[in-house]
């Protein structure tokens, strides 16, 4: 599984419809399917991770099936690459031939209209093979400031979905689920607490487990209201660590400098402490992988997704990077590390 989503999906009232228009698109008569679904919402409300669970889904329906998934700002550069050279290239006549073709953050592209009219030749030529077709954007198509008609027609012919973020029942559900699936025990009162001073995404209440579960094993403390309060305060009065600040400390903790991590260099010896600067990068602030790839050396959306999960796996066998880890969190959450 995706180091993004290495908790399994909750069905909540937000996201119901969501995952019942994704599941109408595994449909395999045609004949009953939108072959077109548009997810709408803002950042760390879903999305994708509902996206994963029904890809997940339709891969193991079908044999055989062709599929790709890639962000709009890789559809853009692989256009702008043709367009450099003047010829066409093989991973967009690919694309064309696509059973299930994922297009994720199309609002990158709502003052592009160039782009849009390349998209839209893609969506007729994947649904006129019997293709089908996913989006995602976190502003409507047809609020963005330069849309073409023609894309707002092809994307309300299919359906379209909105997750908003949980609200408050919701957030608890989150919260508890998160905790089992990290295998540690939240009591309710605390989870109300977190749910009434957090109306937060879930992608950051889960960042949130991952924090109380950092304070429960290393302080053996039981997360209790009182433990609770006081993370709060904490989160609530301080200031979260920037991309800048996170780098900063990294390059401290393993003896190398921000500019050589920041590099596009692929030297060896800064392969884990870039890989702990992009994995930490999303525990903490949330960042979105593209913008950690642009930070680091302009990589790729896949390439710093790849590095996340594999700095996961190395840590879990590595109990000296595990621990370089934990110091590096609690280091830049303001808490006290321990003792090494």
């Amino acid at each position: 599984m995706s180091a993004e989503f290495e908790h399994t999906l909750l069905s909540l009232p937000e996201n119901q419809f969501a995952l019942a228009a994704l599941d109408r698109i595994l449909n395999p008569d045609p004949d009953f399917t939108p072959r077109l679904v548009m997810l709408q919402g803002p950042s760390g409300s879903g999305k994708s991770h509902a996206i994963y669970h029904t890809m997940s889904q339709f891969l193991d329906r079908f044999e055989n099936v062709r599929y790709r998934s890639l962000p709009v700002y890789e559809f853009a550069s692989l256009n702008l690459e043709s367009a450099t050279s003047g010829a066409a290239l093989p991973q967009l006549e690919e694309l064309t031939e696509v059973d299930l073709l994922v297009c994720e953050e199309l609002h990158f592209i709502e003052r592009q209209t160039w782009l849009q009219k390349k998209l839209i030749v893609l969506i007729d030529d994947v649904l006129a093979h019997g293709g089908r077709v996913i989006f995602t954007s976190q502003i409507p198509v047809g609020e963005f400031q330069q849309s073409m008609p023609k894309l707002i027609s092809r994307c309300h012919a299919g359906i379209t979905a909105t997750i908003e973020y949980p609200e408050r029942h919701s957030r608890i559900s989150l919260l508890h689920h998160f905790a089992e699936e990290r295998e540690f025990f939240l009591a309710t009162q605390s989870a109300e607490l977190l749910a009434d001073r957090l109306p937060v995404s879930p992608r950051e209440l889960y960042g949130v487990i991952m924090q109380l579960e950092a304070i429960y094993q290393i302080e053996h403390k039981e997360l209790t209201p009182e433990v609770i309060h006081n993370f709060l305060d904490l989160q609530l009065t301080g200031q979260s660590p920037t991309l800048s600040e996170i780098a900063k400390s990294v390059a401290r903790e393993f003896g190398v400098t921000v500019k050589a991590i920041r590099s596009d260099t692929r030297e060896r010896s800064l392969l884990i402490p870039r890989q702990t600067a992009m994995l930490l990068s999303r525990d903490l602030i949330q960042a979105n992988y593209a913008d950690i790839g642009k930070f680091y050396g302009n990589r790729s959306h896949s390439t710093v997704m790849h590095a996340c999960q594999a700095l996961v796996k190395k840590a879990i066998e590595s109990p000296e990077l595990d621990s370089r880890l934990s110091h590096l969190r609690r280091q830049l959450q303001g808490l006290p590390s321990k003792p090494r």
